[in-house]
């Protein structure tokens, strides 16, 4: 019912990227490489102003689990690492790693998230950018990448794990969550769910970090938010940049 609800929509919006993206996500087939830039725009910007008090009443916890992945290997704060917050939204990632950074970079595709980022006065730069392209243009210029909760958005993570492989310098540090699809039986890596998330296995992450060249320290199942009174698992991802480049 859901689908046809949808398909009389783009019967009447076709061009609608919140509608076609549902509609994958409900079929669960044909689903796109990831969301497509419209989607998260479009989304985002209309949830910016109320995101915070949205997240808090859903127990929302990835912001301090990534934070706190890096500050268990990084130690105490010294202001002294260039680090690059990817899908900052409203900075509930920066809040928490504001005092490791020496340089703190923001990267969104939501202008409505920016705005809302920019008032907390944390970031030294908002970039408006696509994350891989961001990551890309930005090679070897960071310490630390963060992200909590945006590539929930990507199907296949392989071309994230390559960028950021390319913006961290030797010895660097990943850290990110993403939706968790359990390993119990024979199946794809990736899935598009109804609530118009990617799920992954944790082969596929490790996968995705072997063939970036970037090393796994830890890969944990952890409870990201409640939905619908239950409890919503996600990987917990660390991984590192050799300190020696293979040649």
């Amino acid at each position: 019912r859901a689908a046809e609800l949808y398909r009389e929509w783009l019967a009447e919006e076709p061009d609608n990227p919140v509608v076609q993206h549902q509609l994958a996500a409900c079929l669960g087939e044909q689903a796109p490489a990831r969301a497509s830039d419209a989607y998260v725009e479009v989304v985002f910007d209309a949830f910016a102003a109320s995101f915070d008090a949205k997240l808090e009443k859903l127990h929302y916890r990835a912001p301090e689990l990534v934070a706190g992945a890096m500050q268990a290997h990084l130690g105490e704060p010294t202001a002294t690492l260039d680090i690059a917050d990817l899908g900052c939204g409203t900075g509930l990632v920066g809040q928490h790693v504001r005092p490791w950074a020496r340089h703190l970079a923001g990267c969104d595709l939501s202008a409505g998230m920016l705005l809302q980022a920019k008032q907390r006065g944390l970031y030294h730069v908002l970039h408006k950018a696509e994350l891989v392209h961001y990551l890309v243009t930005q090679p070897k210029r960071f310490d630390v990448v963060l992200s909590a909760d945006t590539l929930c958005y990507f199907g296949d993570l392989h071309a994230a794990m390559a960028g950021a492989a390319c913006a961290l310098r030797p010895g660097g540090w990943l850290s990110y969550t993403v939706e968790a699809l359990p390993e119990t039986e024979p199946g794809p890596e990736l899935r598009l769910n109804a609530n118009g998330r990617y799920a992954h296995t944790r082969a596929h992450v490790l996968a995705s970090l072997q063939a970036s060249g970037l090393a796994a320290v830890d890969v944990s199942e952890v409870s990201l938010r409640m939905e619908a009174g239950c409890s919503v698992l996600g990987w917990l991802v660390v991984a590192r940049k050799p300190q020696a480049e293979a040649v």
